[in-house]
């Protein structure tokens, strides 16, 4: 996953940048852990010798050319290596005067989002994080655990229907897009319905992939017009997070696609994704995360396969909101992960006044970019739709 920000001006020396990271690990020291051991003896522990410039590298684009793309080529160029701490800072700069990228890169397992972001403050700001440290083991029932989570592991393993077409000639790089959002619209949208930025974007989605696939508008919600998804949701708050390590659990969310109305498509998602639904999965997922390897392990060999098989199909969707990062920037973007039997992962970055939606593709999804831009649209049939109808359902 990573985060980049246009900044004005010429871009930073590289040895600018590593007296940046040099200082700026005493408010991050999560910034020197890497991986060591394997199996079961595997943790996270501080590198002897860590080194500043083998994290920082620079990329001249030529002018004009696709910046999103340029990001998606660098993320997928060149693997983070577990011989020191799994993150990466790149420069991109030539593809527009008076503007430069400036791209934080993390592997999965080291950091989840809310830790990307914090560190992003500690590297663009006053953020102190915690020192890393062991999480205190908790009592769980592993039966009622395993029960709990067995019909969403299963979920996961079931085919999703056909949401997006499919490009007849194979391409060779994942694609990166990356669309504005009316920010104003979606305050507007919150304020009318006590809807959350969350839940809106979710029914965006659903209302563009109904605009993009006109077969879905065709069944019933409950059958073939309703996909599944997997909602990303932390287990930690900010002041307890130390960044390190990957701590987040899924809430399952089907997306009415098939239902004609912007506003009840919006009343679908916000029932499956209540605060009571929340803190019940996050139970879950507290519970499976302590389960012991030798258990969880077995569970997973059997259920990943499942989800994997075959071309990758499914759909993930997120939203993440960025507050303090990177002042002075121009603009944010984020790079989402693509997980393995994942066609598609689009996230909402909201960050202050401006929003915008990421897209990568696998390289058999065919124009993705349009599924981008009616996203964009859906923001203003969803306000439409609130405005003229402002007491809801």
């Amino acid at each position: 996953m990573a985060l980049g920000a246009h900044l004005p001006g010429p871009p930073p020396a590289p040895e600018d940048l590593h007296r940046l990271i040099a200082d700026k690990v005493r408010q991050a020291p999560v910034l020197r852990y890497r991986l060591t051991g394997s199996g079961r003896r595997a943790c996270w522990a501080p590198d002897p010798r860590f080194d500043p410039a083998r994290h920082v590298e620079h990329h001249r684009l030529r002018s004009g050319q696709d910046l999103h793309q340029a990001v998606a080529d660098v993320l997928g160029g060149r693997p983070l290596s577990r011989e020191r701490p799994l993150w990466r800072l790149a420069v991109l700069h030539g593809h527009a005067a008076g503007e430069h990228v400036l791209l934080y890169y993390v592997h999965h397992a080291f950091q989840d989002a809310l830790g990307l972001l914090s560190v992003v403050r500690a590297l663009s700001g006053d953020e102190t994080l915690p020192l890393p440290a062991p999480a205190p083991r908790a009592e769980i029932s592993m039966a009622s655990t395993i029960r709990r989570a067995l019909p969403d592991l299963l979920r996961m393993a079931g085919a999703p229907p056909r949401w997006h077409p499919t490009r007849t000639a194979s391409g060779t790089n994942r694609r990166l897009l990356v669309v504005p959002l009316d920010m104003q619209a979606l305050h507007d949208i919150a304020r009318r319905t006590d809807a959350t930025i969350t839940q809106i974007g979710l029914a965006l989605v659903a209302g563009a992939l109904r605009a993009w696939r006109p077969e879905l508008r065709r069944s019933s919600v409950r059958r073939r017009g309703a996909i599944a998804i997997n909602l990303a949701v932390s287990l930690r708050g900010r002041r307890d997070h130390a960044a390190l390590g990957n701590r987040v659990c899924f809430l399952p969310i089907t997306l009415p696609c098939a239902e004609p109305s912007p506003r009840e498509r919006l009343r679908l998602i916000a029932e499956q994704s209540t605060l009571a639904k929340i803190v019940h999965q996050r139970r879950t997922a507290h519970g499976l995360y302590e389960i012991p390897a030798a258990v969880a392990r077995p569970m997973f060999r059997i259920v990943l396969p499942l989800a994997t098989r075959g071309q990758p199909n499914r759909l993930d969707v997120g939203v993440i909101q960025a507050s303090r990062v990177f002042p002075g920037a121009l603009g944010l973007f984020v790079c989402p992960p693509l997980a393995p039997g994942v066609a598609g992962m689009l996230t909402v970055l909201h960050s202050g006044d401006t929003a915008s939606i990421s897209g990568v593709f696998d390289t058999h999804v065919a124009r993705p970019e349009q599924l981008l831009d009616l996203v964009r649209a859906a923001v203003e049939e969803l306000r439409a739709d609130v405005v003229a109808d402002p007491e809801g359902p």
